[in-house]
């Protein structure tokens, strides 16, 4: 095995539409296009309770949010031969509602998240516009790779600007 991805799922929606082929899918699609292998992360599927007190609590917005990301900051792992690169939290109901409001398919805008949030894991981020566009060109990339709508993404950074 190359890659260990955990699945953890907390909302009993997300068990009600799977997804959980696509989604690991997806991750490896990620790590293979970074060129990373013998990595280890968990995705937790949750609701927008829990999301809300993990945003509240490490980053002091109390506010539910669609994805978190908690990167493994700490490189060295002498347990396994794994490197641990952290986790990712996805609210089903914030991605349930920001899918009907951007008419994108509940997956493809969970596809989405999915990417964002590994490719947060490895140190991209949207704290400013130059390393806002490399994130959301890497994204388009991936997600033109498994076929899925990327409009969402042209919407979201038009928004803003």
């Amino acid at each position: 095995m190359d890659n260990v991805i955990n699945l953890d799922v907390v909302s009993e929606n997300w068990k009600k539409i799977g997804f959980f082929g696509a989604s690991y899918e997806v991750i490896l699609l990620t790590l293979k296009e970074l060129n990373l292998s013998r990595i280890e992360l968990t995705i937790r599927f949750s609701n927008n309770s829990e999301i809300q007190f993990l945003n509240n609590l490490w980053k002091k917005n109390n506010k539910p949010t669609n994805v978190l990301a908690f990167p493994n900051n700490n490189k060295i792992d002498n347990i396994s031969s794994y490197n641990y690169i952290g986790d990712i939290i996805i609210s089903y109901d914030k991605v349930k509602n920001e899918s009907i409001f951007y008419k994108v398919s509940l997956k493809d805008h969970l596809m989405h998240l999915i990417i964002h949030g590994v490719l947060h894991l490895m140190g991209y981020d949207h704290n400013n516009i130059k390393s806002e566009k490399v994130m959301i060109k890497l994204e388009k990339k991936i997600i033109e790779k498994i076929g899925a709508d990327c409009t969402i993404l042209n919407r979201k950074y038009d928004e803003r600007n």
